[in-house]
């Protein structure tokens, strides 16, 4: 079984929270979703306005589902707007 990389825009829905958001972000993809991200990368890309979003890098196995899984997970963070994964590829 191979590996998938995951691009995903995560909009927060204040710009006061960002940096407690990017912390969450990170908690979730280490410690909640049962050791399936092999990588992690978290970047910043400036939107309009002053607004930002946060742009998280995941490497998971290619199995069923699992990118939904890692949108749900990103989902449930509080102040989160939006969830989307803009790239995905087969390594």
């Amino acid at each position: 079984m191979g590996e998938v990389a995951l691009v995903i825009n995560i909009m927060p829905d204040d710009m006061e929270k960002f940096d407690a958001i990017k912390q969450q972000v990170m908690k979730k993809m280490k410690d909640d979703m049962g050791g399936i991200v092999k990588r992690l990368n978290i970047s910043e890309k400036d939107i309009a306005f002053g607004m930002k979003a946060i742009v998280a890098s995941v490497v998971i196995p290619d199995s069923d589902g699992g990118a939904d899984k890692v949108e749900a997970k990103l989902s449930e963070i509080e102040n989160v707007s939006s969830v989307e994964i803009v790239g995905m590829d087969r390594l």
